[in-house]
């Protein structure tokens, strides 16, 4: 059990650090992540309000929102939902949504990339030669032990008996 604390423990410091070193490209990442589930969550985020293939649902938020409508207009934010529950036109903007998020993905990505080629000194003498490969060379290895460490959870995870 102690392993299993030091490796969450390892897990979330290394996520800590992620956070303060790369808060932008994090949350643009994480932006961009929502909206490229969008084909996923967005017929299930309808369902869950009561938007169904058949109509709204009775007695859910969206059967409420109809009612207080009255008559529904073409084109509203409400039969756009509906229509798009439905399988209609309006569904393929989940489609467009997740590309969109996709995109933000690999911006997010390459901007954490370039931060990172800014961030790496250029080596003009030995000494800052020496001192930059001595640096990556820590990296690696940390990083090696922490997988290894969270190769060993995940395996002792995977033989326990869920029966």
């Amino acid at each position: 059990m102690e392993d299993l604390r030091k490796s969450a423990s390892t897990v979330v410091s290394f996520g800590q650090n992620i956070v303060r070193e790369y808060p932008t490209s994090l949350a643009v990442g994480s932006t961009g992540l929502a909206l490229a589930t969008a084909p996923i969550t967005g017929p299930v985020v309808l369902g869950a309000v009561g938007f169904s293939a058949t109509g709204p649902v009775a007695a859910s938020l969206a059967a409420a929102w109809q009612s207080s409508l009255g008559a529904v207009q073409a084109g509203s934010l409400f039969a756009s939902l509906q229509g798009a529950a439905m399988g209609g036109a309006a569904s393929g903007a989940f489609t467009t949504i997740s590309n969109i998020g996709i995109a933000i993905v690999g911006s997010a990505a390459m901007g954490t990339r370039l931060i990172d080629k800014k961030r790496v000194p250029e080596e003009h003498d030995n000494e800052s030669s020496n001192t930059t490969a001595k640096n990556h060379e820590e990296s690696p290895r940390q990083i090696s032990d922490m997988d290894e460490s969270l190769n060993t959870e995940f395996s002792r995870l995977l033989q326990i008996d869920m029966t």
